[in-house]
């Protein structure tokens, strides 16, 4: 029944391996859960960034608000992780400083967008979303 719900029973019954459909979903999902209880109010909700053009769309999956500003966090599952709407994001932002969530150790890389922008990306296990604060304060400022 969650495959119906979820619209992937077709994918479901010509896969060798369930995880390669349910990864990107899961993950986000978890990730969303992690993000609302970092804030305590009620009225929290999580937030996400469109972009729509003719030529190209853009979507981060969670902007998390930490003093005033909002950091685009992206949720990746597979290995195969461009940041192309993270970057698209990061040049309009009055700030420098992004959050991937990944599978992969904790790490912070210097990175820089195809328009030049220099910016840090904070690179964070799935097991750490839950004191993202924590990381920010000692990267972000």
């Amino acid at each position: 029944m969650v495959n119906y719900y979820a619209g992937i029973q077709r994918e479901v019954f010509f896969t060798k391996n369930i995880e390669d459909i349910w990864r990107g979903r899961i993950a986000e999902h978890i990730v969303a859960q992690e993000l609302l209880t970092l804030d305590d109010s009620l009225l929290t909700r999580r937030t996400f960034w469109r972009r729509e053009k003719e030529t190209s769309n853009a979507e981060v999956d969670f902007v998390y608000r930490y003093k005033g500003l909002a950091i685009p966090v992206e949720v990746k599952s597979g290995h195969n992780a461009k940041l192309k709407s993270l970057h698209l994001f990061m040049d309009e932002a009055p700030h420098n400083i992004a959050v991937r969530v990944w599978s992969q150790p904790f790490s912070v890389d210097e990175a820089t967008t195809p328009k030049g922008k220099k910016f840090k990306l904070l690179n964070v296990p799935f097991y750490y979303v839950g004191v993202l604060e924590e990381a920010l304060k000692r990267h972000a400022e």
